[in-house]
This record gives structure tokens, C-alpha cells and sequence, in this order.
């Protein structure tokens, strides 16, 4: 038996086939537990749903049931099987279908103790960034006045004389600041005995430029080095790689499907690291740099500690700066 939940917001649409593709049940059910088990009661049924924000609950809570559970990658299922009339029933019996003829592009589902690591690490850089978008608006409320300070407007003695220009906005934003600042330290406190203990992370902190943050980001990120085969899988994983699109003698360059996050801390970690450190991979940069400019540099860079990455963490052994 086959079954497809098709997840949304308030609804799921939940159908079971069996070994021929005839469908033996079919239910639209709210968003609750007790129901989809009750669907599925007695059925011992192969189960598969798309990745999403939402998946993570009822994945884990149905292989605590003992059900063989899959997660399908929903741009992948998308690019497989394309549907003129699209609706939740025809979502839910496509992917039922995928799983009957074992055609599902399955994401990756890393444990909960890997979960648990990346929403720290991923919370921390939403904080930061609520942090760096309020004192664009503290700029911008200044700009609009005209008014010119020299220096960094955040420091102890920039918001003094912020707070001294007794505007309510400017005020505003930097009470909101003021408490990012303590969580982002709180979380800086969690984060630094995590990295210290975790087997990645700590040889990840060999390399100059890749701090307690970025190590234990890029670790959770990779999750398991074993799952990437070569060092290029992990490169267009890291969207470092580019894709290649080609019909007959035209070629297009396409953009990487893979983790946003690791390719934004990849590339801000090299950027420390050439700027700081004499290795090979800072000399790499530097002659791309020279031929085709410091964007195209930095991501090739990028993409040679990557590899490093993959061969550190493979052998388990630390940086060198030879390469």
C-alpha cells in the first residue's frame, strides 16, 4: 500500500493506492495528528510527503509508528511530473504514484539532534538580520533629517548621541536593537560550547576565517559528509557550482538548486579568509582576481575551501595552508 500526504497550512489531503494504482482511500482531514493516523490505521503503508516548513512534525511522529516514510523534494517531484489541472488531489495521487514505482527524489532528513543545531544557528542569523535591517532604518531617519555624524552611529558613544537628537523612531529602534543585542549574545553562548564539542565544527575552526558560528552552521548544514559522494556534490550542493542547461549547440548557465544558507557563509567565511590568511586558497583568489575581477573570485575561492571542507572533514584532518 501507498500513501501520499499532501501538506498545507490548516488542511492536508491524504490518499492511499495500492499495488496496482487503484486508490483505496481518499481523505481531505485538518491538521491534526490523531486523524492522518487514523487514515492510515492498519494499512502498514509506505508514506511520502513533500519537504516544507510544515512536514517535520507528522514525518517524525510516523516513523515513531513504525511507517517507512520518504520526503520528496518538491522542486524535483515538480520537474518529474508536471500536471496541466493542478489541485491538492492531483498533488497527493501524483506523489502516491512516484512512491508505487519508486521514482521519489528524496530530500534529506537529518536527525533531531542535527535539527536542533541548525534552528540555533538559523534563529541566530535571523536575529542578526532583523538587527542589520533596524539600523538601516536608524540611517535612513537620520539621512532624512540631514543630520551628519562622524564615525560608527553604534557604538556606546554613537547612541548617546542618537538618543540625545530625541527622536521617537530613532528611540524606538534602538530599544528593539538593545534586545536583539542581548540574543544574539545568549545565542553566541550557546553556540560556542556546541562548536566545541562537535567533531566537525572542531577541525572546521582549523581554518582562518571560519569562526564558532560558521563552523557549527557549515557542519549542521553538511549534516553528514558520507551523503555527498565527491567534493563537486557538495559544491553544487553549496550552490558554488554552476548548473549547465545545453540544446544542441546553445548553452545557457543556470543557477544551482541546493542550500542557500552554506553558500552565504561559505562565501563570507573566504572573504575573512584571503583577507587575512596566506594560503593557497588566498593566492588562488588573487590571480582570479587579477583576470576576472573579485566577484568571479571570491565564489571560485568559495568553491576551492569547499572542496578543502569535503577533504577535511573525509580524512578528518585539519587545515593546512598549502592546501
Amino acid at each position: 500500500m501507498y500513501a501520499a500526504l499532501d501538506l498545507h497550512e490548516k488542511s492536508i489531503q491524504c490518499v492511499l493506492k495500492d499495488d496496482t494504482g487503484k486508490v483505496v482511500r481518499e481523505s481531505k482531514v485538518g491538521k491534526d495528528e490523531e486523524r492522518i493516523l487514523g487514515f492510515l490505521d492498519g494499512t502498514h503503508a509506505s508514506v511520502v510527503m513533500e519537504s516544507g516548513y510544515n512536514h517535520q512534525h507528522i514525518y517524525d511522529l510516523l516513523k515513531e509508528k513504525g511507517y517507512d516514510v520518504r520526503v520528496a523534494h518538491p522542486l524535483l517531484v515538480k520537474a518529474i511530473a508536471y500536471a496541466k489541472v493542478k489541485s491538492d488531489k492531483v498533488d497527493a495521487r501524483m506523489l502516491a504514484d512516484l512512491l508505487r514505482a519508486d521514482m521519489i527524489p528524496e530530500a534529506y532528513v537529518p536527525g533531531k539532534d542535527v535539527r536542533e543545531v541548525r534552528d540555533l544557528v538559523r534563529r541566530r542569523r535571523y536575529m542578526v538580520r532583523l538587527r542589520t535591517m533596524l539600523k538601516n532604518k536608524v540611517h535612513a531617519e537620520i539621512a532624512t533629517r540631514w543630520i551628519k555624524h562622524d564615525g560608527d552611529l553604534f557604538t556606546e558613544e554613537g547612541r548617546a548621541f542618537l538618543r540625545s537628537l530625541s527622536i521617537a523612531a530613532v528611540d524606538d529602534y534602538l530599544d528593539t536593537i538593545g534586545f536583539l543585542d542581548g540574543k544574539i549574545r545568549e545565542l553566541d553562548e550557546r553556540v560556542r560550547p556546541m562548536a566545541e564539542s562537535d567533531r566537525y565544527a572542531k577541525l572546521l575552526m582549523t581554518i582562518p576565517g571560519v569562526g564558532h558560528y560558521s563552523a557549527l552552521l557549515i557542519s549542521s548544514e553538511i549534516a553528514d559528509i558520507d551523503r555527498f559522494p565527491d567534493h563537486e556534490h557538495l559544491c553544487s550542493y553549496a550552490k558554488l557550482s554552476p548548473g549547465v542547461r545545453q540544446s544542441g549547440d546553445t548553452q545557457h548557465t543556470t543557477r544551482a538548486i541546493g542550500d542557500s544558507l552554506l553558500n552565504w557563509v561559505m562565501v563570507q567565511c573566504t572573504r575573512v579568509h584571503v583577507r587575512r590568511c596566506d594560503s593557497a586558497i588566498t593566492r588562488f583568489y588573487e590571480q582570479v582576481s587579477r583576470r576576472r575581477g573579485e566577484k568571479i573570485a571570491i565564489v571560485a575561492a568559495a568553491r576551492k575551501l569547499m572542496r578543502t571542507v569535503y577533504i577535511m572533514l573525509k580524512e578528518e584532518q585539519a587545515f593546512r595552508l598549502d592546501g
